[in-house]
């Protein structure tokens, strides 16, 4: 099963609901949260859609997406998913996102960590991958603090909102 649910010691990550339009669409219209990456400019519909394909994809798309909500709550507070595959070399690419008010609170690194492992020992990927902006420091924080090691850089890799160009890293956790 693709998927599955996760349980960490403060989180549940799950399959997307269709209730969770909230939270998704909140990422596209707190720009706090764009600092570092430009999302799609999507109504609220029409990210209404793209979640309920998501729904319909999630037995079928090895894409797999989930949402990082509260175990006590379910609360959705963020989400994390697989955005590249490598088959060949059979590994994978992950990005995730929280909810700026939930920043700094340890849940990225917690359900990076749940994740990843799945990603390795269930889906047997050889390697997963994540990269973040170099200015970007509690992104390679919490890769780090979830066992990912930096691979490498490339500078000038991303344009930054401001029009400046900052570099990218790279970080890796393998079997």
């Amino acid at each position: 099963m693709l998927c599955p649910t996760i349980q960490t010691d403060r989180l549940i990550i799950r399959r997307y609901k269709e209730s969770d339009i909230d939270m998704q669409y909140q990422f596209l219209q707190d720009e706090r949260l764009h600092k570092y990456i430009s999302p799609p400019k999507l109504s609220r519909e029409e990210e209404l859609e793209v979640i309920k394909k998501w729904i319909a994809e999630s037995d079928t798309s090895n894409y797999e997406r989930w949402v990082i909500a509260l175990k006590n709550t379910d609360e959705p507070i963020g989400n994390i998913s697989v955005n590249g595959i490598d088959r060949r070399n059979n590994y994978c690419n992950v990005g995730y996102v929280i909810l700026f008010d939930y920043q700094g609170m340890g849940y990225a690194t917690e359900a990076l960590k749940a994740v990843s492992d799945y990603l390795l020992k269930d889906r047997n990927y050889h390697l997963v991958e994540c990269s973040c902006n170099e200015l970007n420091i509690a992104s390679s924080r919490v890769m780090h603090k979830a066992g990912f090691v930096k691979d490498g850089y490339i500078k000038n890799r991303r344009k930054n909102l401001d029009g400046s160009y900052s570099g990218v890293e790279y970080y890796s956790k393998g079997v």
